[in-house]
């Protein structure tokens, strides 16, 4: 029996021992405006063991007790304080003095709830027992970091999750803007199919006298189930119908889990493509996950709407050369997010990092550039065209015929 060379039985083993970690934990990328997202019930959430005594005891030194434990868990696990548009230090002060008013349970989660939008980040968020019921009856369980008085018990390293974010989640529409024109006719696919919320089919682009094959796949988030293997199934039958190139459009995605990312990620390149920065440990290096489906020359169109892990998984691929991306740059929104539950039910969500590629600086605050800037001019929507697809056919029905 012949053995793989030991660069690739090496590479194999450090994906299978982060595999096997990313397993035992469901970890996620946060997309935007998390608490938009809570106030429309739209966030996922953690079960957790509610001890009835703690729920029964609002005096004074205990609810003092659980807004310290709340404060101190932003202090110590906040990415960097010194991005927040307040002083924490100031915030704590500011509102521990506001706690001689607060008697009973309800009123303190409403001043932390209060607290915690200061940080102003639209991840952070406190979210209150009654809340948590009826966000995991929307997202299932997800787990998170348990937390007795001010310490965190097994923390995972850096290790973050997420909600599913809001977006519309009924019948994916490509835009009543590419319904009836002749151009759009020879961008988009004719026909196309859909695998859960990912839609894919075949288009061509004309080059000198060539028609070439194009296959099209639009992922509108990365939260939703069977997301990634969506994605893979779409590319394996769009090569077997002779796609010569692919693009896959990930205009207005709002991000969702960070496995997530990996597996799609997985169906194009290998290897480690990001890390995770905390100021709390060392940085996380993150691999794709999965067998590379294509070689395919690969576009991917983007704009300011992509959030999260969908611009971690467009600027890893550019990253590492195995894509080209062309639209616009993204929304620069990825921060990590991780769930702590404490003993009374609550929870605090807090970003306790943020993506960046293996090497280089992170996304957060500037967002992912494309290749090639192509702006979506309203006139031209307006009449069905759409020059940011029609750049990307190009550039690839031009690298596809080549010499």
């Amino acid at each position: 029996m012949t053995r793989d060379p030991l660069p690739r039985r090496a590479h194999r083993v450090a994906v299978l021992m982060v595999t096997a970690v990313l397993a035992g934990l469901v970890a996620g990328c946060c997309p935007p405006a998390v608490s938009q997202a809570l106030a429309l019930g739209t966030q996922s959430e953690s079960r957790v063991d509610v001890d009835p005594a703690l729920l029964s005891v609002t005096d004074d030194a205990t609810l003092a007790a659980k807004f310290e434990t709340a404060w101190s868990l932003v202090a110590q696990r906040y990415w960097d304080l010194t991005r927040l548009p307040v002083d924490w230090d100031e915030v704590g002060e500011r509102y521990r003095a506001q706690l001689a008013t607060v008697h009973d349970d309800d009123a303190l989660y409403a001043l932390l709830e209060e607290m915690y939008d200061e940080i102003g980040d639209n991840h952070s968020v406190f979210v209150p027992p009654s809340r948590v019921a009826e966000i995991r009856d929307l997202y299932g369980s997800m787990p998170c970091v348990a937390v007795f008085g001010s310490t965190a018990i097994g923390t995972p390293p850096g290790q973050p999750m997420t909600a599913a974010g809001h977006w519309t989640s009924g019948p994916l529409q490509v835009g009543s803007w590419l319904s009836a024109s002749p151009v759009v006719a020879q961008l988009l696919p004719a026909d196309t199919n859909a695998i859960g919320t990912v839609r894919f089919g075949m288009t061509s682009a004309v080059t000198g006298d060539a028609d070439v094959p194009i296959g099209y796949i639009m992922v509108p988030d990365l939260a939703s189930e069977g997301v990634a293997g969506a994605v893979r199934q779409a590319v394996e039958r769009l090569q077997a119908d002779g796609a010569q190139g692919l693009v896959v459009d990930l205009r207005g995605n709002p991000g969702g889990r960070l496995v997530t990312m990996m597996q799609v990620a997985g169906v194009f390149t290998r290897g480690f493509l990001w890390r995770a920065i905390m100021s709390w440990t060392l940085p996380l290096p993150y691999p794709a996950i999965g067998q590379v489906a294509t070689e395919l020359p690969l576009a991917l169109l983007i704009d300011g709407d992509v959030n999260s892990a969908a611009e971690g998984l467009a600027g890893a691929l550019q990253a590492n050369g195995r894509a080209t991306l062309f639209g616009a740059t993204t929304a620069g929104n990825v921060e990590a997010v991780l769930p702590f539950c404490l003993r009374d039910g609550s929870q605090a969500w807090i970003a306790t990092g943020v993506l960046a590629p293996l090497q280089g600086a992170t996304w957060e605050g500037r967002g992912v550039v494309p290749d090639v800037a192509v702006e979506q001019d309203a006139a031209a929507a307006g009449d069905g065209a759409d020059p940011v697809l029609a750049a990307a056919l190009d550039a690839l029905a031009r690298e596809t015929t080549a010499p």
